[in-house]
């Protein structure tokens, strides 16, 4: 897997609503995640365990307006961000974004604008999905398709009982809107270092009066 960079925490802080992609296209194991437990990944990844979370009460949702990123707040002040591998904020390359299941969208909307929502983790782990990848056909060739392998973040919340997952697509769009690829790539959970907070300085005297 690819090494992504570190991003600032000034890229991380606005919200920004994002739109549910055409779920027809992605997530051919997406029921599964209702009732079944994903199937954890087992190999060395990015970042930390999403285990890290659990028992933690969720209170705070953004999604960064320039960046593939979304943070978790939780209530005991941690934080941590959902990214892309690989994904270097002066080499964009391919649009990218971050994309749910659509249970999970309403959610997501619900701690971006409501403080008084909260939602316990009771269940998190980092897992692999398959998917359905394609290339537009260009200069009379056919439409190309193969599936896509990549990792997913997946977790579930207490009070609502059922799976969840984010993950990361890849995707190009021609003049008249219509989109000529889609791929997948790998997410990963970096938890959010707080900056420590400077004391105040107490101004020296110079032993002569102003």
């Amino acid at each position: 897997m690819s090494r992504s960079p570190t991003l600032s925490n000034s890229d991380i802080s606005e919200p920004h609503p994002v739109t549910p992609p055409d779920y027809a296209d992605v997530m051919e194991q997406a029921g599964t995640f209702k009732s079944k437990k994903p199937e954890s990944l087992r190999i060395d990844t990015l970042g930390i365990l999403p285990h890290e979370m659990v028992g933690k009460r969720l209170i705070r949702v953004t999604r960064s307006a320039t960046h593939p990123v979304v943070t978790l707040y939780f209530a005991d002040e941690t934080s941590y961000q959902v990214r892309i591998d690989g994904y270097n904020p002066g080499h964009p390359g391919l649009p990218k974004a971050i994309e749910t299941d659509p249970e999970l969208e309403p959610i997501l909307n619900e701690l971006e604008n409501n403080s008084d929502m909260v939602y316990t983790v009771s269940e998190a782990t980092l897992t692999t999905l398959t998917d359905r990848a394609f290339q537009a056909g260009k200069q009379g060739r056919p439409d190309a398709e193969w599936k896509q392998v990549h990792s997913a973040v997946a977790f579930k919340f207490k009070e609502e009982g059922r799976w969840h997952c984010m993950w990361a697509t890849l995707a190009e769009f021609d003049a008249m809107g219509r989109c000529v690829f889609r791929s997948f790539d790998d997410v990963y959970l970096q938890r959010v270092e707080r900056s420590p907070q400077k004391s105040p300085q107490k101004k020296r005297w110079n032993g002569r009066r102003n």
